[in-house]
């Protein structure tokens, strides 16, 4: 197995492995690599939604069915992301997964299917970078400071645009889930170092601050996440698997590929 680091703050890839039959030792470099790296890309994976979700399983507590994303019917705890032609993807938001719920995840498992011949990359942020580029200053005032988290379900898109199921599915899960707190700074369970634990997705506001402070708190936050020194940049590749870590990233998918068929299959872990 050789693990190649991408940048200094974030991404690296794991030859040499097959995630569906390694061994324990060969798993345990793997997640190493994984939390340590923030997230991790393994090539030629090949598998199938059932071992897909025991992969996942070595990782955390399988997520439920989720709750809007179309699913594999006989795997139904594998999310089916996919663009079909005629049905470009309406928008994309900086986001870490699931965090407009109380019980945040902690890695999602993406496996590519089939992919357009160009466009389509993913990009992945570090949180931990983030806070760490704080000073002093800034860091000591955000921990003791929470946000408020909610699943908001395509407010600048127009209502004709909103046709699929899944999208209908969205706008009642947001109906149905009322917003939630987080601390604005978490821990790394497994090295103790801080997280600045916010997105652009769901953060909505900071709970102790004015509208006017709270978003150009959030403002100046976002921005620094969005230097390239933080992220790294994937391009897919089919039966590739990327894992990343939901409690020390950010991620944001590139739809610069129109309706070019597109699929890859999710697992989400707690």
């Amino acid at each position: 197995m050789q693990i190649e680091r991408l940048t200094p703050n974030i991404g690296a890839m794991v030859h040499g492995v097959n995630l569906a039959i390694c061994s324990d030792a060969e798993f345990e470099a793997v997640y190493q690599a994984w939390y340590q790296n923030g997230v991790i890309f393994l090539p030629d994976q090949k598998m199938t939604p059932e071992e897909h979700l025991k992969i996942a399983s070595r990782f955390g507590e399988l997520a439920p069915v989720h709750p809007f994303f179309p699913n594999v019917k006989e795997a139904p705890q594998v999310s089916v992301i996919e663009t079909v032609r005629g049905k470009a993807p309406l928008e994309s938001f900086w986001h870490t997964d699931l965090t407009w719920q109380k019980r945040p995840s902690k890695a999602s498992l993406l496996h590519a299917q089939h992919l357009p011949e160009v466009g389509g990359d993913t990009i992945w942020c570090s949180m931990r970078a983030v806070f760490n580029a704080l000073s002093e200053e800034d860091k000591s005032s955000i921990r003791q400071l929470k946000t408020m988290h909610s699943l908001h379900a395509f407010e600048n898109i127009k209502t004709d645009e909103i046709n699929a199921d899944w999208h209908k599915d969205v706008i009642k899960t947001a109906a149905a889930n009322p917003p939630v707190e987080h601390p604005m700074v978490t821990k790394l369970p497994e090295t103790g170092e801080e997280i600045l634990f916010i997105n652009e997705q769901f953060t909505r506001f900071v709970i102790s601050l004015n509208n006017t402070k709270s978003r150009a708190l959030l403002d100046r936050l976002f921005a620094l996440a969005r230097q390239a020194e933080y992220q790294v940049r994937f391009k897919w590749q089919p039966n590739t698997l990327a894992i990343w870590d939901n409690r020390s990233t950010q991620h944001y998918a590139v739809i610069d590929y129109g309706d070019e068929p597109r699929k890859l299959h999710r697992v989400t872990v707690y």
